[in-house]
């Protein structure tokens, strides 16, 4: 990756992520510390690292054959078309038997959501977008993944809803960002669990309805479940990838963590195996480069862009666009849906 030509820019990008990162950053020595002993913290690590998943990620995810069980729970009018809601069971189970009872616990998070701005005439080309964390609003969704435009040109727009996101969120507010839990590195990866096997679900579903191609389109955590999916399945048309995370272990990783016992170098290890396993970044995608996008900016703090270049080149991508900027503030913004509807027509999704 070449310098970039407007550092200051990138730097001024980055000033507002840091203001983003703020706020966690101080609340982070008032958190209270987990309620758990060293010895079951350190079995339920040990999971993990003794089935083989640290050595072979993919093994580590189940992905469901056939479509569950679904119902429309809600439709209004969308221009000439419509919006619907889909909800279905997420039927996912805990591959740690330790973390079974307290998984389920949420109950919210057992149903998943999908929602469709469909013209509702005939099978259409489908773009599936994936949210960011602590977003998945489909009001919100509409605006960051611009699903007017797209719907305008033809295109059926679907948003698949992360688990712990939206409707499948806790009830209780406080506990509204459990899906990336530094100090509770399991359950961070059974929610990755849960999040592949989903996102089948609901492409398993749009199969049903009809909808036979389907790409992907995720920003943030959204890109990196976008990415990790790419890893597990050859099923997306295509797979695009805005501001994607490729590894949090920055800027809140488990280093942040404040647990109830001292850790020792070998169990932060440990932790640090467990943590990172499921990244991309340890697998190779089952699409052809030429049907993966990433658009990443120079200067973003949240999900830094040297672990986007990373995977780009361990990819070996050929269509890839650093920005200026960082994760919210892009100041050639306009580059980005260039190169995002470029890539759409050359994956016939435009006529």
């Amino acid at each position: 990756m070449s310098p970039s030509r407007h550092p200051f820019l990138d730097a001024a990008g980055g000033v507002v992520d840091s203001l983003f990162l703020a706020p966690p950053k101080l609340l982070l020595p008032f958190k209270p510390k987990r309620h758990i002993d060293l010895a079951t913290y350190e079995q339920q690590l040990d999971y993990y690292i003794d089935n083989g998943f640290i050595q072979s990620p993919a093994s580590f995810f189940r992905l469901p054959g056939l479509a569950p069980t679904y119902r429309l729970v809600e439709t209004k009018p969308y221009h000439e078309g419509k919006i619907q809601v889909w909800s279905f069971p997420s039927g996912y189970e805990t591959r740690n038997p330790m973390l079974a009872d307290s998984y389920n616990d949420f109950e919210n998070n057992r149903s998943g959501y999908l929602i469709r701005w469909t013209h509702g005439d005939r099978p259409r080309d489908t773009v599936l977008c994936l949210h960011g964390f602590m977003l998945g609003d489909p009001r919100q969704a509409a605006r960051m993944f611009k699903v007017r435009k797209l719907f305008e040109q033809g295109l059926d727009v679907a948003l698949f809803i992360t688990p712990f996101h939206w409707r499948r969120a806790p009830g209780n507010r406080m506990r509204r960002g459990i899906f990336l839990q530094p100090d509770n590195v399991p359950m961070t990866c059974e929610c990755f669990g849960q999040t592949m096997h989903d996102l089948q679900s609901t492409i398993l579903i749009l199969d049903e309805l009809g909808m036979k191609k389907i790409g992907l389109i995720g920003a943030s955590l959204g890109g990196y479940n976008a990415a990790l999916f790419t890893c597990l399945s050859d099923r997306p048309a295509f797979t695009a990838m805005m501001v994607p995370a490729v590894n949090f272990s920055a800027p809140f990783g488990p280093d942040s963590a404040r647990l109830p016992f001292p850790v020792s170098s070998e169990l932060a290890g440990k932790i640090r195996q467990v943590w990172t396993f499921h990244s991309p970044a340890n697998m190779r995608p089952r699409l052809t480069a030429d049907r993966i996008l990433v658009i990443a900016s120079r200067g973003d703090k949240l999900c830094p862009v040297e672990h986007t270049r990373g995977l780009c080149e361990a990819w070996d991508l050929t269509h890839y666009h650093f920005l200026t900027g960082g994760h919210w503030l892009i100041f050639n913004d306009h580059k980005k849906g260039r190169e995002w509807y470029r890539f759409l027509a050359q994956n016939d999704f435009f006529k």
